[in-house]
């Protein structure tokens, strides 16, 4: 029954999202056919740059509205009319929970992979000059690596926190909204102390860690990098306390709103 659900998710994103993807990639080929046509005579070069232009656009409408697909699926599906079907089907919370976020996560990996491809399509990224990082300045390229396996982790996370704050809002009769505001709020201060204690850790571990030299990449590579990773295990851990959170309103405090 996961996958079924896993798949209706899916299924709804793309109907949701099809005419968008389908309607970049049209511009984004009309953009490269352009580019390629304006050799020939300049007219095509004005073509091109209004094509360009719409392709960019329509490749961050895409993410955008991938983005919150995934919250309003997760809102109608969970706590409106249709939660009545949802949660009926023969699974516990807890895999009903889980279900959503890995379809959300799916769709906005797969929206993720389709913009970057059309950037690169078009040369708005350069995967070479990329990869020539590596052997230019070893350090930034790691840098980057993790910096961009850290963005994946840290979107995860967050689908599970917007999940429960919204099931926190509207485990209350009244006034949702502001229940949900609120906990973000108390999500975030959570997420500064939490920086501080991995501030003092890393101090703790490195006593220079302020007096580290930035003219040297690799002491700065290490110091950077410590932190980096201490708060990405803190922000994977915010993310389980908060499953567990929206799993437990979900069975408990659920407040299912009709219209």
């Amino acid at each position: 029954m996961m996958k079924k659900l896993y798949k209706w998710d899916l299924i709804h994103y793309f109907g949701q999202l099809k005419w968008i993807f389908l309607g970049t990639l049209f511009v984004t080929i009309l953009s490269v056919v352009f580019d390629m046509l304006s050799e020939i005579n300049f007219v095509w070069a004005m073509f091109h740059q209004t094509a360009f232009i719409i392709s960019i656009v329509g490749i961050l409408i895409g993410l955008a509205y991938a983005f919150f697909s995934i919250f309003q699926r997760y809102y109608h599906t969970i706590l409106k009319d249709e939660a009545y079907f949802t949660h009926t089907l023969p699974l516990s919370k807890g895999k009903i929970l889980l279900t959503k976020v890995l379809s959300g996560f799916t769709l906005f990996l797969l929206a993720i992979i389709v913009a970057v491809s059309l950037l690169i399509w078009i040369d708005v990224i350069n995967v070479q000059q990329f990869l020539d990082l590596r052997q230019l300045d070893s350090n930034l390229f790691n840098m980057s690596i993790l910096s961009i396996a850290s963005m994946v982790i840290m979107f995860f996370v967050s689908i599970v926190v917007i999940y429960a704050a919204l099931s926190f809002g509207f485990s209350f009769n009244k006034r949702e909204w502001l229940y949900v505001f609120v906990y973000f709020i108390l999500y975030y201060v959570s997420n500064q102390v939490l920086s501080m204690i991995n501030f003092g850790i890393n101090l703790l571990i490195n006593p220079n860690l302020l007096a580290v030299d930035d003219t040297d990449p690799t002491a700065m590579f290490s110091a950077l990098s410590g932190i980096l990773i201490i708060q990405l295990i803190f922000s994977i851990g915010l993310g389980v306390v908060n499953y567990f959170i929206a799993r437990y309103l979900m069975t408990h405090k659920i407040n299912l709103k009709n219209g």
